[in-house]
């Protein structure tokens, strides 16, 4: 099986995306692609996790605005049985204003029966701010949240929310992200299937490698 798979939708331009495919190759020869260390730490790293009927685990490093990662997540969806778990790490692009508030959103519910709905939701209706400031975008992507889900200011206020979710998930949130690009990966959003690999988003690839069932050692 080979190591490292391109989906069929690029992460990258074409140029770009040239160029690191062809350091994919040479790091490929290097180590035990999704098993090496470097990607390993990326799974012990990623706090939320989604369980399925099968055997396997998967990890997925995405963006909730990422129009490719919301088709990866709808299928990882349709296939539970393609594995045991997900477990999902945060790389909010520099292209998607606000998407870090969306990771934080998610993780603080990470673990409880809110997770799936809060997430589906994340990947299905989150609007991307039209907006150039940092945490205008914030702001406007947790108000999103909260008018879907009113519970979610029980007891607080929406800047009160604000400045507890930044403190309490922001710094792991970023440290996630800073792993992911250690790990020299550009882009979401990107499927770790055992020792394989997939940049990008295609279905078929995405499918091979989660039947593949490859797990490491």
């Amino acid at each position: 099986m080979k190591p490292y798979l391109a989906g069929a939708t690029p992460i990258l331009p074409v140029l770009v995306l040239t160029l690191f495919f062809a350091a994919a190759s040479a790091m490929a020869a290097e180590d035990e692609g999704g098993c090496a260390p470097r990607y390993r730490a990326l799974v012990e790293a990623a706090r939320v996790e989604l369980r399925g009927t099968g055997d396997t685990e998967v990890l997925i490093v995405t963006d909730p605005l990422c129009w490719h990662c919301r088709l990866g997540h709808k299928l990882v969806g349709e296939y539970p049985d393609l594995y045991g778990r997900v477990k999902v790490l945060f790389l909010p692009g520099r292209s998607f204003l606000g998407s870090d508030m969306a990771a934080w959103v998610i993780e603080d519910v990470a673990g409880t029966d809110r997770l799936k709905p809060l997430l589906d939701f994340a990947y299905r209706d989150l609007r991307q701010p039209k907006v150039s400031d940092l945490d205008e975008a914030r702001m406007l992507i947790l108000a999103q949240f909260t008018a879907a889900f009113p519970d979610m200011l029980e007891g607080t206020t929406l800047p009160d929310l604000f400045l507890r979710l930044a403190k309490e998930h922001g710094p792991r949130v970023a440290a996630g992200a800073e792993l992911a690009r250690a790990a020299q990966l550009p882009g979401t959003p990107i499927l770790i299937a055992g020792d394989t690999i997939v940049m990008g988003y295609g279905p078929e690839a995405w499918l091979e490698a989660l039947a593949a069932k490859s797990v490491c050692p």
